[in-house]
């Protein structure tokens, strides 16, 4: 029972820690706090911290938050954000300047007629005031911009997973409609290969089902399920009159990629390359490893029939895939797509991670 009572007390302070520092009022409240604090050590005349101390500094920091927050929600909306810079610029010096001169002709003689018993000397120049003005104008114009810089990189990640979530499972839906047409297409045969090919089906799914959840996997993983879905389709052609070739070439080792991501070219060749002509068509896919480099290429081509599309880059795999590859892979990847008039070819370059 205490082992509980502590785990809730430490989960409760732990939230109470997150919504401290997730919720705006009080990170400025904190950051005012350790502002003032600082300035106490700065302001105090002697060696302990006395009374007058402590009104000199809070009647000094109020005409700097009135700077700061002319700057954060007026100049910075204004101006910064829009990029008009020459004019921040000058409405940034303004506020240092307007703060300074008002800090200097506050403690000069203006105090004199709100607090007439403490005699306040304006120990400070112009110019030593205005460092003091720039400084917590320049500090929190930098937290203000981090912060929103920050902001944007969560904004752009939860993009970017949405996105490839969203790409995987169009993916998927369109993986297993060509494979079970590959099954109906053998059932309709009444082909004794069809429990085999099911069972093919079978492992290709399991491993859909329980690797591509994660960002990626072992390139080793992914060979065979390619090789196990090549060797499913071959029970669909006639191998007499249909070539299909799948070569590895190079060691997989630790290397790792995104679950999937090779498969829709490979659906693109079946799915265009064996069609016209069962005697004029192949679909040829070869695989290199060379270090952290992964080579893949597959061509196919066709016969003549007029029933055959001659524009598979339309297809939702290949244009996932692509979107895909950018996304996963910005500036290592190389992607090319060759197509003619009987002949598609796909030539993809990827540097990947261990």
């Amino acid at each position: 029972m205490k082992d509980r009572s502590r785990k809730r007390k430490r989960s409760r302070s732990n939230l109470t820690d997150l919504m401290i520092f997730r919720n705006r009022w009080w990170q400025h409240l904190i950051f005012w706090g350790v502002a003032v604090a600082i300035l106490f050590n700065i302001f105090k005349s002697s060696g302990s911290l006395e009374k007058i101390d402590v009104i000199y500094t809070l009647i000094f920091v109020m005409p700097v938050v009135a700077v700061v927050y002319l700057n954060l929600y007026l100049a910075i909306p204004r101006f910064l954000r829009k990029e008009r810079y020459i004019i921040y610029a000058i409405a940034a010096l303004v506020l240092m300047g307007g703060g300074a001169l008002f800090l200097y002709f506050l403690f000069d003689s203006w105090i004199d007629l709100v607090l007439p018993g403490y005699y306040f000397i304006s120990y400070y120049s112009v110019p030593t005031l205005m460092l003091y003005t720039g400084s917590f104008l320049m500090l929190t114009t930098l937290l203000k911009l981090s912060r929103s810089w920050f902001m944007l990189l969560r904004v752009e990640r939860m993009t970017t997973t949405h996105q490839l979530q969203s790409l995987q499972s169009q993916i998927n839906p369109h993986f297993l409609l060509n494979s079970l047409q590959t099954i109906y297409a053998l059932s309709l045969e009444k082909s004794e290969r069809s429990p085999e090919v099911i069972l093919q089906l079978s492992e290709v799914l399991k491993y859909n089902l329980y690797e591509t959840g994660q960002s990626t996997v072992k390139l080793e993983k992914e060979i065979r399920m390619i090789s196990d879905y090549v060797e499913m389709y071959r029970h669909r052609v006639d191998r007499d009159k249909t070539e299909i070739k799948m070569e590895v070439n190079g060691e997989p080792g630790e290397l790792a990629i995104a679950p999937m991501l090779l498969l829709p070219f490979i659906e693109n060749g079946f799915k265009h390359g064996l069609r016209g002509d069962p005697g004029n068509t192949f679909v040829h896919i070869m695989m290199e490893i060379a270090g952290p480099e992964l080579r893949f290429r597959v061509h196919n081509g066709h016969g003549t029939s007029d029933e055959v599309d001659l524009d598979p880059k339309k297809g939702i795999g290949i244009e996932n895939t692509r979107q895909r590859l950018e996304l996963l892979y910005p500036g290592k990847h190389q992607l090319n797509i060759d197509e003619k008039e009987h002949t598609f070819t796909v030539n993809l370059t990827i540097e990947l991670n261990q």
